[in-house]
């Protein structure tokens, strides 16, 4: 598990996962201590590094009511040579 989020502005956090080829899905979830306002919610984003640049793929997104979700990234890793 992981928690040392490091905050890129306000509202958007990376986290950077080693040894990411041996990884087939991610965890996201709420802890409660902070809720996202009413009616928001907060989009989780994958960026596998690739030869032309960093590639962003939307996985999905969490909320209050729904405050966790698993994605799979097996497929999105695959992405990086291209």
């Amino acid at each position: 598990m992981q928690t040392d989020a490091q905050p890129v502005s306000n509202t958007q956090f990376v986290f950077n996962i080693s040894d990411i080829d041996s990884i087939h899905h991610i965890v996201v979830f709420l802890t409660g201590a902070t809720p996202f306002p009413e009616e928001f919610g907060g989009a989780v984003y994958f960026c596998s590094p690739s030869l032309s640049g960093p590639m962003w793929q939307l996985l999905g997104f969490i909320s209050n009511s729904k405050p966790s979700a698993m994605f799979k990234i097996a497929k999105v890793t695959n992405l990086k040579n291209f």
